[in-house]
This record gives structure tokens, sequence and C-alpha cells, in this order.
């Protein structure tokens, strides 16, 4: 009659302990993807902010623009001016905001960028130097909007002329500078994060 072994744990050369081994992968080791994920993250956040704020400013230029200060006198203000002067300074000031906001984040991009020389993804198929130049031209961009909204918060509310006014209310309204469907859309898609719109 045969016999089943009994399990000799008292001796060491018949156990057999399983130590798995860890594979090498491509991991990330000084935490670079991470850093750069949360930055393209808060990048995505601002520009959203930023297309609220512009509706909002968009709006609020509408709304002078309704007052037809064309048919005013020089010297003559609407009462409803000035609450809409002060809302459309308001949201002048959180574009400003915003705009230092992605100064910040481009910076910390373009260090980034120099702590991880080469073209080896970082993020997918996205190099640390492919989006820190995406970065630096979507900053570009925005200081170029915030400067011209901000002139026009400044000269809209004394002007007479009607077709200027309009010529206001349409650069408010659409960004001459900032192309929110360019790579910014296919860096943001490859992270993962919906298109700004």
């Amino acid at each position: 009659m045969s016999r089943t072994p009994v399990k000799a744990t008292a001796c060491p050369e018949n156990s057999h302990n399983f130590i798995p081994k860890e594979l090498p992968s491509n991991k990330d080791v000084n935490g670079i993807s991470r850093t750069v994920f949360t930055h393209v993250s808060n990048l995505h956040g601002l520009l959203l902010d930023w297309v609220r704020v512009q509706s909002k400013g968009t709006k609020i230029c509408r709304s002078i623009s309704s007052l037809k200060l064309y048919d005013c006198d020089d010297g003559y203000y609407p009462q409803a001016m000035q609450p809409l002067a002060e809302s459309l300074l308001d949201a002048a000031d959180s574009l400003k905001n915003i705009n230092e906001g992605v100064s910040i984040v481009n910076r910390q991009l373009q260090a980034m960028a120099r702590l991880q020389p080469g073209d080896d993804p970082v993020i997918s198929t996205w190099s640390a130097s492919q989006i820190s130049r995406t970065a630096s031209e979507i900053h570009l961009a925005i200081d170029k909007e915030y400067k011209l909204k901000y002139i026009i918060t400044e000269n809209i509310a004394h002007c007479r002329d009607e077709n200027l006014i309009e010529v206001y209310v349409s650069s408010w309204e659409f960004n001459l500078y900032l192309d929110l469907e360019g790579n910014a859309s296919y860096l943001f898609a490859e992270v993962g994060l919906p298109p700004v719109t």
C-alpha cells in the first residue's frame, strides 16, 4: 500500500519558499510622470476657468453694447454703466489671476523638461519637452489674450463708436491668439482629460 508523504517542515532543504521577483518595468522612479500629470491637470483647470470668465465677460460686454452709448452725449453715462463696468473689471482681474496661474504652471513644466532631458515619454507618448513646449505656447497665447481683454475693459465704457463697440464685444467673445483645439486638446486627450470648450 502506498503512503502519502508527510510534509517535512523541519528540514530546510525540502522546503521551497516562493519569493516573487519584480519584473523590470517603465517605472517613474523620480515621480516625474505624476508631477507632470498634476501640472497638466492644473493647466486644464485654469483653461476651463478662462473659458468660464471669458463667457461672463462677453455677456457683460453685450450688456454694455445694448446701452447704446453711441446715442449718448460724450459726458453722459447711463446709471447701468457703473455696475457693468465694475463687473467687467472683476472679470479682467479674474483673467489676470488665471494668466498668473498659467505662468506658474508653465515655469514648473519648463523645470520638469530640464529634469527629464531627451525624448523619452513621460505621459503616454508625450515627452517632457513636448509638454513644456505646449505649455509655453498656451502661456504666450493666454498672456496676449489677457492684455487684449484688459485694454478692451479700459476702453469699452468710453467708446462712442457703434462699430468699435461691436469689435470690442467680438474680441471678448472669441480668442484671437489662444487655440484650444490645437496641441492642447491632444495633450489633454492623451492624459484622459475632457476637451476645453
